[in-house]
């Protein structure tokens, strides 16, 4: 079963930054009426940034809304969660405290990191960091789908109502 959280990511270069050699592309992270999220991202490495499309799919764009979808898994050997057309990576979160970092497939941390007491409890809930105790760990599968807009249909003038009184013979 998986978990769904439908975000607005905003390109935002003034979150632009850099650590080492690793460079993060900076983003507003919002809910999709673009109130703000409460949560400790706002910046993606190269990694974070394919597995979002957030390169390729803001395509000019300014903002791009996404679905993010997590499937927890049983544990890291389950086969992986496939959706053709999409990315899906394998993460796994560890909780420490009140905190839980994703961490890669090989045990590298990243620098995505879940706060009980920062973020908000849809975005914890998301990940299932509220359903882990102190320590314990959650192999989880993460993908994106970007959420196409609905095309709005022009008014055609033979698509408009006009009342029988007002038409000419």
């Amino acid at each position: 079963m998986s978990r769904t959280l439908r975000i607005l990511f905003r390109r935002d270069p003034s979150k632009d930054r850099q650590r080492g050699s690793i460079l993060f592309e900076g983003y507003q992270v919002l809910w999709p009426d673009g109130r703000p999220v409460a949560v400790g991202l706002d910046a993606f490495c190269k990694h974070g940034q394919r597995l979002l499309g957030l390169g390729r799919h803001l395509a000019g764009c300014k903002e791009r809304l996404i679905d993010l979808l997590c499937f927890p898994l049983r544990d890291r050997d389950d086969n992986l969660t496939r959706i053709p057309g999409h990315r899906v990576r394998r993460f796994m979160l560890m909780r420490q405290g009140s905190r839980g970092r994703l961490h890669f497939l090989d045990g590298t941390p990243t620098d995505t990191v879940f706060d009980l007491g920062r973020d908000e409890y849809r975005v914890l809930e998301w990940i299932g960091l509220p359903l882990l105790r102190d320590g314990d760990q959650q192999w989880v599968d993460l993908a994106a789908q970007v959420v196409e807009p609905k095309p709005t249909s022009p008014r055609a003038p033979e698509m408009v109502w006009t009342p029988a009184w007002e038409t000419s013979r």
